[in-house]
């Protein structure tokens, strides 16, 4: 297993789905932001985790496996390069190539192999193995997170005309989803990659951040981190948006009243039972034990300020 051999300052295909609005993890300004770093010399942080080197190290098993089930022959797992599009700013790293020897492979669940797409595909010479390890539950339809979208980017910068993602799930089954180059994808993805190119040029030429529209409100938190002592004046729909969001601030402190005052009276009438019938439903108030902990002593901490996450809304009542 290779470490990390693409390089940061621009964009390579397993970052594609965060970019393309897919990950569940990662937003399209949490990359944009890294390549940005990275453009400015400053080292990324270390996000490894066991899950993550357990996964490295069942990446060779995997592929392996996915190969043999394929009967695919001359199986690659070592790249010290990264791979570049010849006419795009877009790279790939490859877990895995392999040669499909010309079979024409269809579906065969029973042995963890689905053809996506299409009845069947020929594996036709060399192709991409991207091995991928999870706890989730075997799945029959691949999440476009979780390699289509980095494998129609691998196909694309190599030239080769079938791939595969391998999946582990829970370390106990491997499905098998193979594909060929799908062309709207690949549109797609050339799309987002100029696109997020010319956004790191508008930064390298001009030290302007062009960022994507944020895609929930933390992603706005780590976009624009720092405030500055200013007031805008926001006009139209805006007025509507803090009018929303101040009426349903009351009504969620209407429900907490009233959950407190329903559990209360329950509590009350339960007094010390754990467990209540109540018509339909089951009310359990039980109890709860915990571990012993040693004493720890929280070190001290310098002073420090942070933007608000939430905004906070008052009503004038003057206007």
């Amino acid at each position: 297993m290779v470490g990390k051999v693409t390089p940061n300052t621009m964009l390579s295909a397993s970052r594609l789905p965060a970019v393309m609005g897919y990950s569940k993890y990662r937003t399209p300004n949490d990359e944009l932001s890294f390549s940005i770093d990275a453009l400015g010399g400053k080292e990324p942080e270390d996000i490894g985790n066991e899950a993550m080197q357990w996964g490295n190290h069942l990446e060779p098993i995997v592929l392996r496996e996915c190969a043999k089930r394929l009967h695919a022959t001359n199986l690659q797992t070592e790249f010290i390069d990264a791979f570049f599009h010849p006419n795009l700013p877009l790279c790939c790293s490859l877990d895995g190539t392999a040669d499909g020897m010309g079979a024409t492979i269809v579906s065969n669940p029973e042995h963890g192999i689905y053809v996506v797409g299409q009845d069947d595909i020929t594996l036709d010479g060399p192709g991409i193995l991207e091995a991928k390890v999870t706890k989730m539950a075997p799945e029959d339809v691949l999440p476009l997170y979780r390699g289509p979208i980095q494998l129609q980017a691998q196909m694309d910068i190599t030239g080769a005309k079938w791939g595969a993602v391998a999946v582990l799930y829970q370390a106990s089954e491997l499905r098998i989803f193979l594909f060929a180059p799908h062309e709207s994808t690949i549109r797609a993805i050339h799309l987002a990659a100029l696109d997020f190119q010319r956004r790191l040029d508008i930064w390298t030429s001009e030290k302007h951040i062009d960022y994507y529209p944020p895609v929930n409100s933390e992603d706005a938190n780590r976009t624009w981190p720092d405030g500055t002592p200013e007031t805008v004046f926001l006009a139209g729909e805006f007025e509507q948006y803090a009018r929303d969001i101040h009426e349903a601030k009351q009504d969620i402190k209407q429900c907490e009243a009233i959950i407190d005052d329903r559990e209360k009276r329950i509590k009350e009438a339960m007094q010390q039972a754990t467990q209540a019938k109540v018509g339909k439903y089951t009310v359990s108030w039980p109890m709860r034990s915990y571990k012993a902990t040693a004493e720890r002593i929280v070190p001290a901490k310098e002073s420090y300020t942070v933007r608000q996450s939430s905004l906070s809304i008052k009503e004038n009542k003057d206007l």
